[in-house]
């Protein structure tokens, strides 16, 4: 350590060079007494210039050696792979079960994380015998290293980056760019969009991380569409018909007749408004219901069905639970008496009304919101979300892995019930204010808005949007959310351009073969 001191003069205060390589100095310091054994890794990605240098000047102890990187083919998707970095202190126990060299670079967040086993393969031992001069005079590897799988995504790319594209021009429209997010699944969860505004971008991610971090408003780095909890509106009006339908406390055919207040309080000043007040739907049933957001059918209905059977059904269709998704996310809340205690609340009996509409404790992720979709118009099958496709060996030449999990779980939904409300939600596709949006597609659709409040006080609210594609026999739902909306149908144009882009003839999943591919 003297010499790391004799850099300077005494008193003098060192220079950024002397510092680091007083650093360099400790750290071989440390090797020397095998505080750390590892070696030690001078720089990375250097050029042939600089290799040229090095190998001019013949420096001892010191080689130029080959690595492994991870590579995309995208600069889409930043929420969703994540980002590597070193082993730390909390992670270095875990890793050196593992077999890895503790100056191994691994995954910090998302996919990268998520599969980072799969990825990174096996260590490999290699005995190197040198002269006195540090020349290499043999060497043989004592364990051979077993290269990674490359691991192949359920991400359409081109829907991923077509949907950031359609929520980055829809946030610059608006007075104030608010944020948005947007969840995209196939009928067995299966993720296929996941898009987070406002977004950054990886490759300039560690020269912006303190001003990411540091952006407490806008939160870049959140990723909003497994991690932000939002209250979803009339959204879960159809979670409420099936929960009345199926147990039976009402019919297709019943009717709820909507005077614009819900009169089944004695007291006037109790009675809650339906979203057209002053107005009024008159005879609804549930399909009308659907298509109409009739909160006065929901009041009644939700009433009627209980707040255990509407807590039931949410968590099979799971509303309030973690979706399995390999990457960080919120699990959210079901409103209820538990939940109002969770909170120090007190639990009222009016308070299911709130809750039979999509308002009070509810607050869901948009990933969960598209795969009840989902899991509602594929019949009742709730799966569990997932990036995971498959795995392939490291040349390719075989897979080594295939996602297929059963169901979570199985609502066994009446067909007569399923398609009173899957008639409902594509009712209100043909009305005038959606339909000009969807009527361009080659597909039919089924849809619902919400308009969530946020803030009674300040008058908040957010913007949410569920959908599902083809009608007929569905093959994707998705959700769109923005903060600080208005009301959802606003955001059924972003909808019809995601729908638009999957359903184009060039698919980037055939057109482009190891587009969706984690690279070793």
């Amino acid at each position: 350590m003297c010499a790391t001191f004799g850099l300077v003069e005494k008193g003098e205060v060192p220079s950024q060079r002397d510092r680091e390589l007083a650093g360099v100095l400790y750290e071989i310091y440390l090797r020397r007494y095998e505080v750390d054994n590892s070696q030690y890794i001078f720089v990375r990605g250097v050029d042939i210039a600089f290799i040229s240098k090095v190998k001019e000047n013949g420096l001892k102890g010191v080689r130029i050696e080959t690595d492994t990187t991870r590579k995309y083919e995208t600069n889409s998707a930043p929420h969703v792979l994540g980002y590597t970095g070193a082993i730390t202190k909390a992670t270095s126990d875990h890793y050196k079960e593992l077999g890895y060299p503790m100056n191994a670079t691994v995954g910090v967040s998302g996919v990268e994380l998520a599969f980072e086993e799969r990825l990174h393969g096996v260590s490999g031992t290699r005995r190197i015998e040198k002269d006195e001069n540090g020349n290499v005079i043999s060497q043989e590897w004592g364990k051979e290293p077993e290269p990674g799988d490359n691991v192949v995504l359920t991400l359409d790319i081109a829907l991923q980056a077509t949907t950031e594209d359609l929520l980055a021009q829809y946030a610059a429209r608006q007075e104030e760019q608010k944020p948005m997010a947007a969840a995209v699944v196939d009928m067995s969860g299966g993720v296929l969009a996941l898009a987070s505004y406002p977004t950054y971008d990886l490759t300039t991610l560690r020269e912006n991380l303190v001003e990411l971090n540091n952006d407490t408003e806008r939160r870049p780095l959140l990723n909003r569409a497994t991690q932000g909890t939002y209250a979803p509106g009339s959204t879960f009006k159809m979670l409420t018909a099936v929960a009345a339908l199926d147990s039976g406390t009402i019919t297709t055919r019943e009717q709820v007749e909507c005077t614009g207040r819900y009169r089944y309080y004695p007291n006037p000043s109790d009675w809650p408004a339906c979203w057209i007040n002053p107005g009024r739907h008159n005879w609804e049933n549930v399909t009308d219901a659907i298509k109409d957001s009739c909160n006065v059918f929901f009041y009644d209905v939700g009433r009627r069905t209980g707040i255990a059977t509407l807590q039931d059904y949410a968590k099979k269709f799971g509303l309030g639970e973690y979706t399995g998704i390999e990457i960080s996310e919120r699990k959210g809340h079901m409103a209820g008496p538990e939940t109002s205690a969770q909170y120090n609340q007190e639990w009222f009996e009016g308070d299911i009304m709130s809750a039979s509409i999509g308002q009070g404790m509810n607050e869901f992720t948009p990933l969960q919101l598209a795969n009840y979709v989902a899991t509602l118009v594929n019949g009742g099958s709730h799966y569990a979300c997932h990036l995971l496709k498959e795995c392939k060996s490291s040349d390719y030449s075989r897979v080594t892995e295939i996602y297929d999990e059963e169901p979570l779980d199985t609502i066994h939904i009446q067909p007569e019930h399923l398609a009173a409300v899957k008639q409902g939600m594509y009712d209100l596709s043909k009305t005038w204010s959606i339909a000009r949006y969807f009527d361009s597609l080659p597909v039919e659709v089924g849809c619902k808005t919400g308009t969530a409040e946020t803030s009674a006080k300040a008058a908040s609210t957010n913007a949410v949007f569920v959908c599902f594609a083809p009608y007929d026999d569905p093959q994707v739902a998705l959700c769109l959310v923005a903060e600080g909306g208005d009301a959802g149908g606003s955001l059924a144009e972003l909808a019809a351009g995601i729908l638009a882009q999957y359903f184009s003839t060039d698919s980037s999943l055939s057109t482009v073969a190891t587009e969706n591919t984690l690279l070793r």
